[in-house]
């Protein structure tokens, strides 16, 4: 690509980043009023439409995205990525949470989902939203179409491509706000971790939403057994 695409390219992930930022301001006001409370509800298919819109419009651009991270198939390697991934995550949980907490003001504000609490429909509901929207569709938004835009916008080089890993994680971290200061930096970390895979498995989608939905059924189990 030219230099004027890269430009475009990055003025569309602009618009993508704003877009997703938008959709967790409107998930946040579900649980705090604010004046966008009342159309709180939109952010689930808000997310999905500024997710679809913008991946066509960077793909007519132009931006290389590997068959959108499905161009290689499962194998070993990412299997392996996935469970170091999960591997990690949890291990950090045990370890470091309770100091994250105590400096943040309390643990992550889990009560969207509280539901959940010996409720085997609403555990298989949560389940199956898990392996869909946020397993794989928040893996393809921030990791395969938003950071692989931030990467290319910014030249390809290795400088940008640390840029893109760290910023799509700040900003996954922040359309976390709903869980509090707690979710805000477990998410982002989160985000660390899944871009890191991504970029090991050049681009592949398949290590980080499998280690994803993995690292959140453990948790949604933890929440139906009421730990």
């Amino acid at each position: 690509m030219k230099d004027a695409s890269r430009k475009t390219v990055g003025w569309l992930v602009c618009g993508l980043g704003l877009g997703l930022l938008s959709m967790g301001a409107l998930r946040y006001s579900a649980g705090t009023p604010t004046a966008l409370t009342p159309f709180a509800g939109l952010a689930t298919p808000g997310y999905v439409a500024t997710t679809v819109l913008f991946t066509i419009l960077l793909f007519r651009a132009g931006l290389p995205m590997n068959r959108f991270g499905f161009g290689v198939r499962p194998g070993p390697r990412h299997f392996l990525l996935a469970v170091a991934a999960v591997a990690f995550l949890r291990v950090f949980a045990v370890a470091l949470d309770p100091l994250i907490e105590e400096f943040l003001g309390g643990p992550r504000n889990l009560e969207r989902f509280s539901g959940v609490e010996g409720s085997l429909p609403s555990l298989l509901v949560l389940l199956a939203v898990n392996w869909t929207l946020a397993a794989f569709g928040e893996e393809f938004a921030y990791r395969i179409v938003l950071m692989r835009g931030i990467s290319y916008a910014l030249g390809d080089s290795r400088a940008g491509l640390i840029a893109a890993v760290v910023l799509q994680a700040v900003l996954f971290g922040l359309i976390h706000a709903y869980q509090g200061p707690a979710g805000i930096a477990g998410s982002a970390l989160s985000g660390l971790v899944f871009g890191a895979v991504t970029i090991a498995a050049r681009w592949s989608i398949w290590p980080a939403a499998l280690a994803h939905g993995a690292n959140n059924t453990i948790g949604i189990l933890a929440l139906f057994f009421g730990e």
